[in-house]
């Protein structure tokens, strides 16, 4: 009776696709086997034939094993990977055009190839590596976080050095607080307010964040990246409680959202960068600044055709590229001086000029073409290579081709966060869908800059602004979603440890 069983079990195990998930399938199969076996010897039926009887009434081990597959199966998401190659290789594609310019003289674009790699490499094993090392992925997580921070604040050479990618610490942060929530989910209320309180310090202390613009921004993604993953914990009812306790969480939520809001105004430095987002043009000073960058983007953006690029003569991309379009009736001062001496009297002329400017408090660039060789090139901000994609289409191209530009990304995250939307694990559903907010927030953020609205540092757009270190991290993050999407049915959530309870 023994093989029999046996052949019954194999050949449900045939069925199932992923192989990982057939022994505990089996040993389910043979429990219920173990039960109806003791039932029927309970009724005086010899041990042989009541394990027989047993297995026949399990029924056609073909059948059965293939309504298991079926209903635990590796999950996949061709539309969402699609779109998602079609924006890294237009990320990559663009970046390797644009390496002629200074900015790029490091080559940026190579930074597809790893970029690629995390993809793949966390789409395959992100979410059961996750699994399976939970219990040490929240101190560690934590701990690199400290030191990396400690770091940043110390002024060893080249420590220091490792500020720059303090962007990106804050921007993994968000992950860490969410999967603390969910290790302290039986505590609901209180698990919030230490969730918020965590987020409050980071993004209040000037011993981390100083005043860096850059900071500011991905403190941005890290507030609502926060507070929507919290409120979608609470709605699929992953905070333990009553339907009062989850009703007052809600409340609870929306008081640290704006509780951490108000730290975003809270010193004057901070007030001037939200002013400068709100209403760029009352902030512009000079043709250095960003707000003159928005200003500048906005007007050429309304000079621009519905199909086709913009076509500005010459003289009127000298007044754009020199900034006497905006400084010519404000302040002369600010006007570009064209440096390109070559002869001693020019020279001389060139001088004079300049000291003309500091003398009377101006700040102008130095400009190196006129118009016998000025392009669009030498008129937009400095940092459009990566900064302004979505606006260079639409100035190369038309309003069209931007249209149907912003349609992709559109398609890309609605694609993403309806497969978040159908993750049933708890885990997994929080993680991804705290993964999936920050990359939103990226996007809105840079496509509000390229509009003309930019809130302190510009962030990068998800796959098509390389960033160098940036595509790493969105890589590493949209991972993890392609992972918890595609293990949802045959990983399953871990249980809580019972230290949290």
């Amino acid at each position: 009776m023994a093989d029999y069983k046996k052949d019954f079990l194999d050949t449900v195990a045939e069925q199932i696709a992923y192989k990982p998930l057939r022994r505990v399938l089996g040993q389910e199969l043979k429990e219920h086997i173990y039960d109806r076996t003791e039932e029927y010897e309970a009724q005086g039926i010899s041990r042989e034939e009541a394990e027989r009887q047993a297995v026949r009434d399990m029924g056609d081990p073909v059948v059965i094993g293939t309504e298991l597959n079926r209903v635990h199966q590796v999950q996949k998401a061709p539309s969402l990977a699609a779109i998602t190659f079609l924006l890294l290789f237009m990320g990559f594609a663009g970046s390797a055009f644009m390496r002629w310019s200074p900015e790029q003289f490091a080559n940026g674009y190579l930074y597809y190839i790893p970029g690629f790699l995390t993809l793949a490499l966390m789409s395959w094993k992100g979410y059961p590596f996750l699994v399976r090392y939970l219990k040490w992925m929240l101190p560690l997580a934590g701990g690199l976080f400290l030191a990396g921070e400690w770091l940043c604040t110390q002024k060893m050479i080249p420590l220091w050095k490792i500020g720059y990618f303090r962007y990106f610490g804050i921007l993994l942060l968000a992950p860490f607080l969410i999967l603390l929530a969910y290790r302290l989910r039986r505590h609901g209320s209180k698990a919030n307010l230490l969730i918020f309180a965590i987020t409050g310090v980071c993004i209040f202390l000037p011993g981390f964040y100083k005043s860096y613009s850059r900071d500011l921004s991905a403190c941005a993604v890290l507030a609502v990246g926060v507070t929507g993953t919290l409120l979608m914990m609470n709605h699929r009812e992953i905070f333990t409680g009553s339907i009062g306790e989850r009703k007052g969480i809600y409340g609870m939520i929306l008081v640290g959202l704006i509780a951490v809001s108000s730290l975003f105004v809270c010193t004057d430095s901070r007030r001037e960068l939200f002013w400068k987002f709100v209403n760029p043009d009352g902030s512009i000073r000079s043709v250095w600044d960003d707000t003159y960058n928005s200003a500048l983007i906005r007007r050429l953006l309304s000079e621009t055709p519905l199909i086709g690029g913009i076509d500005l003569t010459p003289q009127e991309l000298m007044d754009y590229g020199t900034g006497a379009w905006y400084f010519e009736k404000r302040d002369p001062r600010q006007i570009g001086i064209y440096a390109v001496c070559n002869t001693e009297e020019e020279e001389k002329e060139f001088e004079a000029a300049a000291a003309k400017a500091r003398e009377g408090g101006g700040i102008p660039r130095y400009i190196y073409f006129d118009e016998s060789n000025v392009r669009l090139w030498d008129i937009l901000p400095q940092h459009y290579h990566n900064n302004y994609w979505i606006a260079l289409c639409i100035l190369l191209f038309g309003w069209g081709a931007g249209a149907m530009f912003l349609g992709m990304i559109g398609g890309f995250y609605w694609l993403l966060f309806a497969c978040i939307r159908k993750i049933r694990g708890n885990l997994a559903f929080s993680l991804s869908c705290c993964c999936g907010i920050c990359l939103l927030m990226e996007g809105i953020l840079y496509i509000l800059g390229n509009f003309g609205y930019q809130y302190a540092s510009f962030t990068n757009l998800p796959m098509i602004s390389e960033g160098r270190i940036s595509i790493l991290i969105h890589m590493a993050m949209l991972g993890f979603v392609f992972s918890a999407y595609r293990y949802d049915r045959v990983v399953a959530d871990p249980v809580q440890n019972t230290a949290c309870s």
